[in-house]
C-alpha cells in the first residue's frame, strides 16, 4: 500500500497533522496512533517514522531513497521498535529502550526514534516505566505509540502524546476489492472484519496461524451447530491440541467472537457478517441460549490470555459456560 496515499485520501486528519508539524518545525516527541481492531495502526506508525529519516524534500517518505530502503530492512541503526502485537511488553523492554536513547546517535539525522505497537498489551510496572521515559524526553528523539484500545492506557501517558485517531474504512468497498482479487468468500467475510484494508487482509489470507484458526472455528461452529454439548467434546478431543500459542488463542477467539456476534444480530434479526455459513448461524441461535453472556465471556477470556492460565482450561471454560447457559436440542 501507498501509505502516502492511503493518508491523503482516507486519512486527512492524520495526514495534515503530521505534514503540517513537519513543515512549520513542530512536531510532536510523542505520538498515538491509534484505531479500531484491523486498522493499519503500526503500518500508518512505521510509515511516520521512516518520514523522519527520509532523504527527500517531501513532508511524507519516498520510500525510495537509501534511508527509507535501509529503515524498511530493518537496517537503519537509529531506530527500534517494541512490538506489543508479538508478546506482552515488560518492564525489560522500556530499560532497553532507555539504553537505546541514552547511547549516542550513530546516523547522519541525529534523530533517535521508535515505535511501540500496542501499549495496552503491557502491565502497570511497564507503563508506569514507560512514564518515566516520557515525562524526561531525550533531545531529538521522537516517539510512536500505537493503541486499538487507549481506556488500558495511563491518563498520564495520553496526555504527554499527540493523538492521531485512524478513520475506520468503508468495509463494503473493501469487501469488493477483495472479491475482485479472486479472494473465496468466506476469507473474504472474515478478513474483512479483522482488517480495515485491502493490504492486511491480502497479507494475512496465507498465514498459517490464521489458516489453522479458521479452520478451527468452522470446525466448532459445526460442532455446535448440533449441541452444546457436542461443542465441548470438539474442545477436549481435538481444538485444545491444535490451539497452543497465544498467538492462535487470540486470534481464534476473535473468530469466535465474530460468530457470536452474528449469533446475537441473528437472534435481533440484523444482517450478519459470516452470511456464508447463516445456516449454521441460525441453527446455533436456536440452540443456544444466554449468547449475549457467552459473548461477553468469549471477550473476557480473550483479555485473560496474557496471563499465565492454561489456553485449555480457558477454551473449555467458554464452553462449559455455553452448556450452563442451556441447550434446547438436548445431548
Amino acid at each position: 500500500m501507498d501509505f502516502k496515499v492511503y493518508l491523503q485520501n482516507y486519512q486527512p486528519f492524520v495526514y495534515k497533522t503530521f505534514t503540517n508539524a513537519r513543515k512549520n518545525n513542530k512536531l510532536a516527541q510523542t505520538y498515538l496512533v491509534k484505531g479500531n481492531d484491523g486498522a493499519p495502526i503500526l503500518e500508518v506508525a512505521l510509515f511516520l517514522a521512516k518520514s523522519l529519516v527520509c532523504e527527500s524534500e517531501d513532508y511524507l517518505a519516498c520510500s525510495n531513497c537509501l534511508n527509507c530502503i535501509r529503515f524498511e530492512d530493518n537496517n537503519y541503526a537509529d531506530f527500534m521498535l517494541l512490538d506489543g502485537n508479538k508478546q506482552t511488553l515488560k518492564v525489560g523492554d522500556i530499560e532497553l529502550l532507555q539504553e537505546f536513547l541514552s547511547s549516542s546517535s550513530m546516523e547522519k539525522k541525529g534523530k533517535k526514534i521508535y515505535v511501540i505497537n500496542c501499549l495496552e498489551n503491557s502491565n502497570k510496572e511497564t507503563l508506569n516505566a514507560l512514564l518515566k521515559t516520557l515525562e524526561e524526553p531525550h533531545e531529538n528523539v521522537y516517539a510512536f505509540i500505537t493503541t486499538k484500545n487507549e481506556n488500558k492506557l495511563l491518563p498520564t501517558i495520553l496526555s504527554r502524546c499527540q493523538i492521531l485517531n485512524l478513520l475506520p474504512s468503508d468495509r463494503e468497498s473493501v469487501k469488493e476489492e477483495v472479491l475482485e482479487k479472486g479472494v473465496s468468500i468466506d476469507d473474504c467475510e472474515i478478513l474483512s472484519t479483522l482488517f480495515t484494508n485491502v493490504e492486511a487482509i491480502m497479507n494475512n489470507l496465507e498465514d498459517e496461524t490464521y489458516k489453522l484458526c479458521k479452520d478451527c472455528l468452522f470446525d466448532t461452529l459445526d460442532a455446535l451447530e448440533q449441541s452444546t454439548y457436542k461443542g465441548l467434546f470438539y474442545v477436549q478431543s481435538e481444538l485444545v491440541s491444535k490451539i497452543k500459542t497465544k498467538e492462535q488463542a487470540r486470534l481464534y477467539l476473535d473468530l469466535l467472537a465474530i460468530a457470536f456476534k452474528d449469533v446475537l444480530l441473528y437472534q435481533m434479526e440484523q444482517d450478519i457478517t459470516l452470511e456464508v455459513y447463516k445456516s449454521t448461524i441460525s441453527n446455533i441461535a436456536k440452540n443456544v441460549k444466554g449468547v449475549d453472556k457467552i459473548y461477553s465471556e468469549i471477550m473476557l477470556s480473550r483479555g485473560k490470555i496474557e496471563s499465565n492460565i492454561s489456553i485449555s482450561l480457558l477454551l473449555e471454560h467458554i464452553f462449559i459456560k455455553m452448556i450452563q447457559g442451556g441447550n434446547v436440542n438436548g445431548k
